[in-house]
């Protein structure tokens, strides 16, 4: 049968080891059919091919952002949007708030996600003092950029019955001023003694907020994901549904957390891969620490300007080790948060603990962010093959407040895209969206340049090549969540999932690459963004 689509006159980078670079590429329906020069591929055309002239621009696999959080992203489409280059004063985040009081549309509870204290003018966490005369009575939450600290007005502190005495969770604090009341800001578990209490959105609001990131999604070329933090019934009935309806604007695997979900999966006797191509159950996760941008980060050194913080770790190890067993016992792939040193080696011991009671040869247990991985955990992962899950745009966007808590000598190692790959060990792109921009292209920059919003450079010697980069978000991804049969590279019997750049990224200045766009997206041979 002729193809429904052809591009010609690449370069097509495959990503595929056995032929880098073609020049055309023949879809029909939704798999990829010949790949090669342009007589090979024109043989594919029919009187009602569509042709697509590539004219020098790139043809890459659609882009792998292998940790993201859709539902919460596309939630918080609706919420005041508190980023520093929206937001940049206490007086403007007041006003937001205001704004939104004002507005008759509002829901009752008064949200707003992405301050960066580093970069508000009063450079420190607003309290539930700066955010009541905005406020008033509704009750308030105001999201850092990371997701891991967040401050409650005093409507919603008294909501949640939060006073002096409240004692803090386990794997939480509750900050309190000089008088001991507390202060607003809540970190890490603390938060969910606040965010518990908002009202639950219903499956046909996460299906709405599962469209909004993805019409976002696939405008930056991006066909698969990875939902990074799966916890309901609802959440999975709405990706469910839209997937049945063939409504589902992406490809995504599902990170089940172990505590709401583990317990109800093995009885039923499922397990990471269970799926199709388009919704698959992924691993089981776990949070062990928060961000090092808000100095919650477990480490084995206190931070340098904060010598009684070693940031928090959620699980003591014994409890690590329970859980993990447990998972990696029932079948399934493990992926675990930790971004401190401390944190890293704990969840490291827990996955060699589970492997050494249930050995498994391509187990590919993940760890997500993997901020600090100096040599001796390098080795380690070599040695166990663990897979890392970075997310290079981190430098870019929260970089420099890195550079503020963090000695040379921990940066050297900090998000180490560079020595991943020369210790052979398998990394992944990723965005952690919302917590930073789900941008591909200044994902790819970081990667290779290593520089920060300010323009300072964070870990000398850890970028990668442009290759490389588009290697971390295509191929690698595919690895990540075993389905590099399928996607990841553009070959004969692939997948059709497909990204049209602006341009050539290798031949971009690599301080420019952000400036790159996707001219048109294709996922399982249909157009679905076409710039």
């Amino acid at each position: 049968m002729p193809a429904d689509l052809l591009f010609l006159n690449g370069p097509v980078l495959t990503m595929n080891p056995d032929q880098p670079v073609a020049d055309a590429v023949a879809v029909l329906g939704e798999r990829i059919v010949a790949v090669g020069d342009l007589a090979t591929v024109r043989a594919e055309q029919g009187p009602r091919t569509r042709v697509i002239d590539l004219a020098g621009r790139a043809l890459i696999p659609g882009f792998n952002d292998n940790h993201t959080h859709p539902i919460i992203y596309g939630r918080g489409l609706r919420a005041i949007n508190a980023k520093p280059d929206a937001i940049a004063t206490l007086a403007e985040l007041q006003t937001a708030y205001r704004a939104a009081a004002a507005d008759p549309a509002t829901p009752e509870w008064l949200l707003a996600r992405g301050y960066d204290d580093t970069r508000l003018d009063i450079q420190r966490h607003p309290t539930r003092w700066d955010l009541d005369p905005a406020t008033g009575n509704r009750p308030a939450f105001l999201t850092r950029t990371c997701g891991h600290i967040g401050v409650a007005n005093s409507a919603a502190l008294a909501l949640a019955g939060i006073t002096a005495s409240t004692p803090a969770p386990q794997g939480g604090e509750i900050d309190h001023d000089a008088n001991g009341e507390p202060t607003g800001v809540l970190r890490e578990t603390a938060m969910r003694l606040v965010m518990d209490l908002m009202p639950k959105p219903t499956v046909a609001d996460i299906k709405d907020d599962l469209r909004a990131a993805g019409d976002r999604f696939r405008a930056y070329g991006i066909t698969s994901t990875a939902e990074a933090m799966l916890s309901t019934a609802d959440e999975l009935a709405a990706y469910q549904e839209l997937r049945t309806a063939g409504e589902l604007p992406f490809r995504v695997n599902l990170m089940m957390m172990i505590d709401d979900t583990l317990d109800e999966l093995i009885s039923l006797g499922i397990k990471t891969g269970f799926g199709d191509d388009w919704l698959r159950i992924g691993p089981a996760k776990l949070f062990q620490d928060g961000s090092g941008g808000g100095k919650t980060a477990a480490m084995f050194d206190a931070y340098h300007d904060d010598p009684n913080n070693y940031g928090i770790s959620i699980w003591t190890q014994q409890e690590l080790d329970d859980k993990f067993g447990r998972a990696h016992a029932a079948g399934f792939q493990l992926c675990a948060h930790a971004i401190g040193d401390r944190a890293i080696t704990m969840i490291l011991d827990a996955y060699e603990k589970a492997l050494a009671a249930h050995p498994r040869k391509d187990h590919r247990h993940r760890i997500e962010h993997c901020g600090f991985c100096p040599p001796p955990l390098l080795d380690r992962m070599r040695l166990h093959k663990f897979v890392a899950v970075p997310q290079p745009n981190f430098t870019y966007e929260l970089g420099d407040s890195y550079i503020r808590n963090f000695t040379e000598r921990q940066l050297a190692y900090c998000y180490p895209n560079r020595s991943w790959f020369d210790y052979g060990i398998v990394s992944v792109g990723s965005s952690d969206v919302p917590v930073v921009s789900c941008d591909p292209f200044m994902g790819i920059r970081s990667a290779v340049t290593r520089l920060t919003r300010d323009g300072q450079h964070m870990g000398l010697g850890q970028g990668v090549t442009v290759m490389e980069a588009l290697q971390m978000f295509t191929r690698n991804g595919a690895y990540a969540t075993f389905e590099e049969d399928r996607k990841g590279t553009i070959a004969p019997g692939m997948l059709a999932d497909l990204a049209l750049l602006s341009d050539d990224p290798r031949a971009v200045d690599p301080e420019l690459l952000h400036t790159l766009k996707c001219d048109l997206t294709v996922l399982g041979g249909s157009i679905v963004h076409e710039a």
